[in-house]
């Protein structure tokens, strides 16, 4: 099959749509259109039908419906506008409304050859085209710089001055005039009110800041202009009596028409533009007030008119609507500021409110502030602290500051985990009886804390590290029980509880850090089955004490311990009574100390007595003191050991046997085994002259299996 033949059907059927769109009242071009066809209309009438009756007739039906197109287009730009401006287009519409009164009545006459009203009059009537463009140029930039209510009785005013003005000036004089002398009178009047209007126009313009008002001012403008143009040359040509250019003339008095609808369509809202609201003054108001009564000034002086006329009754009730709408006005402006003064105010007091809540907030900022710090501090003071002691003397300084008003205690948990023992306390009304004693039975979960408010003012935050229990923090408030129903008492109280969770934190973990650091430093420096002193602090210990006995000149003893046949009670018994041996003698050897001496394991069941500021004699009385206590205690605590135990000692002295470090042991150590070597449990000093070691020409025996150089892990 073939296309289909009337494939251009669809452009045919655009044409119309084109055409509709064209032919609208919105389309300038096709308006101007129109205005272009019934001026043209009136020029074949009279060209057709002469500047009789029937041409005149046909230019002035012309005349009508151009200006009711006009109209039409004004109004549409009334639509198009908002606030201030739609009043604009809407008094614009009334002129054009108010010349169409003139326009009719001269038509009608012209057509039914019907004289209703005289040629002044009806001049008259077109002059009063000019009341609402007056009252144009007393709106307002913008509705935003006046109320609509005091802008419609500003108008409301305006318009009965201006009534009562074109009465007085155009219709009374010419009720007492000549036909010929009103028709004189009222061209010229027409001529000044052309002149006037333009001024006045003119004069706005100056004043206008807004470019919106600029924009319909200068449309205004044109429209008068082309009017008043018109005008001067229509009454010439009537002053002259040129009856034929008379009638011809009908083509120009299109021109305002035409003027008006084309200002009217081809005006366009501007976008609103925000404008910073200039402050209200005192001349401002005082310029408003001077304007209102002047305007009732003139409503006075224009009554001498009308009272002639008509009497004072009617002056009367326009001076009294006048006063009516002007205390109105005042009122309403009145009403205006009291009510802004009373929205200031109240935005004043939630300004207030406001600050005070933002004041508040930076406080509450500020203190949060100040207390993050001395946390951060007093952690930093935690962590620089070598002991316990040391941080618990740290901590009530710091609680004082950071609880202002309140007592509390500090409370650790002993060895055994059966009680809480106070290490610290501060404030005036310290806590008595320290809650919080849990037994060391399984991880420890956090409680709740009693709450710091009501009767019992008191908080205990348990003190937790690693799910273990370590003690327990009290604080009690100082001062009068405070309302915790009240928002500001219980954000302080919260402030306050979640304060001392962080402090708890804190020192729990400190606390924990210090026991660990004890047990690790413990662990460095002493035997974990004596609890002695390891070799390795031994060394560093004799170390800095021989160089305080050089710089001082002071005596140092040494005393090398060895448990008798502890290879055979090994052998026999077992290693777990060697071990309770080696035990009990080391507890021995700690409890017979000084606070200066250093009692050590020196290796396997050998141990060693430093004895600072000792001397050799001394050293010896204080060994056989040593050995003789060790073999009371042992036999005390026989029950304790399958078998009893006995111990050799050697004595060594710095400076009375030796002044070398490196031989003091050797001497103190060659002492030990001649005490061996001699029958046991007994106490031998090292001297300077003994140089030959017994342990080299004594064979081996089973007592002494190796006989080498010292090497106390071997000795039994």
């Amino acid at each position: 099959m073939g296309e289909p033949m009337d494939t251009a059907v669809p452009a045919e059927g655009v044409r119309p749509t084109r055409f509709a769109g064209f032919a609208t009242l919105n389309n300038p071009r096709f308006v101007a259109s129109l205005f272009v066809g019934l001026i043209a209309l009136q020029a074949l009438g009279f060209l057709m039908l002469g500047t009789n009756r029937a041409g005149r007739s046909v230019s002035l039906i012309s005349l009508v419906a151009q200006n009711v197109l006009a109209i039409a287009c004004a109004w549409i730009a009334f639509r198009r506008a908002r606030n201030v401006a739609a009043l604009f287009w809407f008094l614009f519409a009334i002129s054009l409304l108010i010349l169409q009164i003139p326009q009719t009545f001269g038509t009608y006459d012209t057509v039914f050859a019907q004289s209703t009203l005289s040629e002044s009059t009806w001049r008259v009537l077109f002059c009063l085209y000019g009341a609402p463009i007056l009252m144009m140029l007393f709106l307002p930039e913008t509705d935003r710089e006046r109320l609509k209510s005091e802008v419609f009785l500003d108008l409301f005013q305006v318009t009965i001055v201006v009534c009562l003005t074109f009465t007085s000036l155009f219709l009374l004089p010419v009720q007492q005039m000549l036909p010929t002398d009103a028709l004189l009178r009222n061209i010229s009047v027409s001529n000044l009110e052309s002149v006037f209007l333009l001024a006045a126009v003119s004069v706005r313009l100056l004043f206008a800041r807004n470019p919106g008002t600029r924009a319909v001012l200068l449309r205004l403008g044109l429209f008068l202009t082309v009017c008043a143009v018109v005008t001067y040359i229509g009454n010439w040509i009537d002053l002259h009596h040129y009856t034929t250019a008379s009638a011809w003339f009908d083509l120009g008095w299109a021109l305002p028409y035409v003027a008006a609808g084309l200002v009217a369509l081809t005006w366009t809202a501007p976008a609103e533009v925000p404008r910073a609201r200039a402050p209200a003054n005192f001349l401002s108001f005082l310029g408003t007030n001077v304007v209102l009564v002047a305007l009732l000034f003139l409503i006075d002086m224009l009554m001498e008119s009308w009272k002639e006329a008509h009497g004072g009754i009617l002056t009367a009730v326009a001076v009294a609507v006048s006063l009516l709408a002007f205390t109105v006005r005042l009122a309403l402006t009145q009403y205006h500021q009291q009510k802004e003064i009373a929205r200031r105010k109240a935005s004043q007091k939630e300004l207030f409110l406001a600050n005070q809540t933002i004041s508040g907030l930076l406080e509450e900022a500020r203190i949060e502030t100040s207390v993050i710090s001395q946390i951060s501090e007093l952690g930093t003071l935690l962590q620089a602290c070598a002991s316990r002691d040391e941080a618990f003397r740290v901590i009530p300084e710091r609680m004082v500051r950071l609880f202002p008003g309140s007592s509390g205690g500090l409370s650790v948990l002993n060895a055994s985990r059966t009680r809480a023992e106070s290490v610290a306390e501060w404030g005036l009304s310290v806590p008595q009886g320290l809650p919080g004693a849990p037994a060391d039975s399984g991880p420890v979960r956090p409680v709740s804390p009693r709450p710091l408010t009501g009767e019992d003012s008191t908080i205990s935050i348990p003190l937790i590290a690693n799910g273990e229990a370590l003690g327990v923090l009290v604080l009690r408030n100082d001062g009068p029980s405070s309302d915790a129903s009240l928002p500001s008492q219980s954000n302080e109280l919260a402030r306050r509880r979640q304060l001392a969770y962080a402090l708890a934190e804190h020192i729990a973990l400190t606390i924990s850090n210090l026991d660990m650091r004890e047990a690790l430093q413990s662990l460095a420096i002493r035997d974990p089955l004596t609890g002695l002193y390891n070799r390795r602090y031994m060394q560093e210990f004799l170390d800095r004490e021989i160089h305080r006995s050089r710089r001082s000149t002071r005596p140092l003893s040494l005393m090398m311990i060895d448990i008798d046949f502890f290879k055979r009670y090994n052998d026999t018994f077992g290693h777990p009574a060697g071990d309770d041996a080696l035990r009990l003698v080391g507890d021995a050897l700690r409890r017979s100390v000084r606070a200066e001496d250093l009692a050590c394991r020196y290796g396997g069941e050998e141990f060693a007595l430093i004895l600072p500021e000792c001397p050799l004699p001394q050293g010896a009385i204080r060994a056989e003191e040593v050995r003789t206590r060790l073999k009371e205690l042992l036999v005390e605590r026989a029950g304790e050991l399958p078998a009893s135990v006995t111990v050799s000692i050697g004595v060594a002295g710095f400076r009375e046997t030796t002044d070398k470090v490196d031989l003091l042991f050797k001497f103190a150590d060659e002492a030990l085994y001649q005490a061996k070597h001699n029958g046991r449990d007994r106490v031998v000093v090292a001297s300077p002259e003994q140089t030959d070691s017994p342990r080299s020409g004594h064979p081996q025996t089973e007592d002494d299996p190796v006989a080498a150089a010292p090497q106390s892990l071997k000795r039994s």
